[in-house]
């Protein structure tokens, strides 16, 4: 069980430093490549960079599978205090692991050809990223949020059975309720931002606690 957790937090370590090179990436894309309502703009924005972008996408789905372990590792911490909770958390979580990497490989894979037909026709290539857009909006949404709700149960019970510390459980809290938020303002910057900021720190800071000696 030892390992199990200290591997989790090594993976959660991990898939930090992954999600904070992801933010950095989009942050260098430019909000054009974001624009919902704009799809020729956007298009646009990820045919010059698409290198980039491609990378971005490759990097998320990286941490999303890294995230695993991690989550493994959360759930196995929790079992015995809250077993319950601990299923709840494991695959609720693992359920939005894979909403985000198929969202990413998706958008990698069709992006592809949407972006070497544009250079064919223009306007319709625009029509299939809109396409292909709302699809992947709807895979990142079903990750956003069963994360979140994942993410949100585990602060919850680490909060009443001081599995960890307070802090990382009001980390996990927040950044639960910032990612369940993605479900009814998927398009706003603040929300989008303060989900993976705070994923971050939560993966980064629940990782460093999983590493250590379980508390008495």
């Amino acid at each position: 069980m030892d390992r199990v957790q200290r591997n989790g937090g090594t993976a959660g370590i991990v898939a930090g430093v992954l999600l904070f090179l992801v933010l950095i990436m989009i942050l260098s894309l430019g909000m054009d490549v974001m624009a919902p309502g704009d799809p020729a703009k956007s298009l646009a924005a990820v045919t010059q960079k698409w290198g980039l972008f491609a990378a971005t996408l490759i990097v998320g789905a990286l941490a999303a599978g890294v995230a695993i372990p991690f989550t493994v590792g959360i759930a196995t911490r929790l079992r015995d205090a809250a077993p319950t909770r601990a299923r709840t958390v494991l695959y609720v979580t693992l359920l939005g692991l894979g909403g985000y990497a198929l969202a990413s490989l998706m958008m990698f894979m069709g992006g592809r050809q949407v972006v070497e037909f544009a250079a064919k026709d223009q306007a319709a290539a625009a029509t299939a990223w809109l396409t292909l857009r709302a699809v992947n909006a709807g895979l990142d949404t079903l990750g956003s949020v069963f994360t979140g709700v994942g993410t949100l149960i585990a602060g919850w019970a680490i909060v009443s059975t001081r599995a960890m510390g307070s802090g990382v459980a009001w980390v996990g809290i927040a950044a639960g309720v910032m990612g369940i938020l993605a479900l009814f303002a998927p398009t706003a910057e603040i929300v989008f931002l303060g989900n993976i900021v705070l994923t971050i720190v939560w993966l980064i800071w629940a990782g460093a606690e999983l590493r250590r000696t379980k508390p008495a």
